[in-house]
C-alpha cells in the first residue's frame, strides 16, 4: 500500500518534507540500530532536498520521533555528525512509529533559496 503523502511542499519561501524512515534504495530498512537509522534517514532527507538545490544547511526544524529513549546519545551524536555546526531548531520525542522495525523518523522544514526551490 502506498501512503496518501508527497514527499516535500512548498508554501511561501519554506519546504516542509513529510516524515522519512529509515528505508534504503529497496524500500527495505537494513539497519538495526540507531546509528545506522539516523544516517539513513538523514541520507533520504538529503536525497529529497538536492533537487530542489537545497542541504542540510538549509533546513530550519527538524522533528524527531525516536522509538526508544535509550536511543538519544547515539541518535544525537549521529545526527550531529551529519549536521555539522549547522544547528536547526528541533524537537525529539519518543513515540512508536506505524513500521515496527524503524527506530526513528525525522520530518524537516527548509528554508527556499531566492530562485533555488521550484
Amino acid at each position: 500500500m502506498t501512503p496518501h503523502l508527497v514527499a516535500s511542499v512548498e508554501s511561501d519561501s519554506l519546504l516542509f518534507l513529510s516524515g522519512q524512515l529509515p528505508f534504503d534504495a529497496d524500500r527495505t530498512i537494513s539497519a538495526a540500530d540507531i546509528d545506522g537509522q539516523t544516517r539513513q534517514v538523514l541520507a533520504n532527507i538529503i536525497a529529497v532536498l538536492r533537487p530542489q538545490g537545497l542541504t542540510l544547511d538549509d533546513v530550519v526544524k527538524a522533528t524527531v520521533w525516536l522509538k526508544n529513549a535509550s536511543d538519544f546519545a547515539a541518535f544525537d551524536a549521529a545526527y550531529a555528525d551529519c549536521f555539522g555546526v549547522h544547528k536547526p531548531a528541533r524537537s525529539t520525542v519518543v513515540s512508536d512509529l506505524v513500521v515496527p522495525s524503524a527506530l526513528i523518523e525525522i520530518e524537516v522544514i527548509a528554508r527556499c533559496r531566492a530562485g533555488g526551490a521550484a
